[in-house]
Formats: C-alpha cells, structure tokens, sequence
C-alpha cells in the first residue's frame, strides 16, 4: 500500500474532478481519498463521491493505493491534486 498526505491548495471545478475519477479508473489499483478532518475515506474512482465531498483549499486528505500498479497510481492522483491551478 502507498500512501501520500496532502493539502489541498486550489478549488477544483466539477469538471476537472471528472478527470480525475475518470483517470483513477483506468488502474487496476484501489484508489482511496481519506478526508482526515471528517474521516471520510472515498473511492477516488466515483465519480459521484468525488463531485459531493469538500476538496476545497486546506482541506487535508490522504490518498491511498493498494494493488498492482499502486505507485503509479498514487503518483499521478498526487499529480493531479498537487498542481491543479484554477
């Protein structure tokens, strides 16, 4: 399992939250979004989840990875969460 803690620093729009539920599904990999202030572990691969929960900026989360293509997984949801600019 990987595992990366992070700070949110941008608003995301609907769209690009879209994006990044579309990209974790196509890992074989568990994808989990941990929202450590409300301790709501999401499915980074729903699309519904990802659209409904606070990814709004300071909000701290934990993206987990569990399978067989889990460091490249962990790598580009880091990616997409770390350099997002609105």
């Amino acid at each position: 399992m990987r595992v990366h803690e992070m700070t949110i620093t941008n608003d995301f729009q609907p769209q690009y939250l879209q994006l990044i539920a579309h990209r974790a599904s196509t890992y074989r990999s568990d994808i989990r979004i941990r929202f450590e202030k409300d301790n709501i572990l999401l499915d980074a691969k729903s699309i519904l989840g990802m659209m409904i929960l606070p990814f709004r900026p300071g909000t701290v989360i934990t993206v987990q990875t569990k399978g067989t293509d889990e460091e490249e997984a962990i790598e580009e949801m880091c990616q997409l969460l770390e350099n997002k600019t609105s």
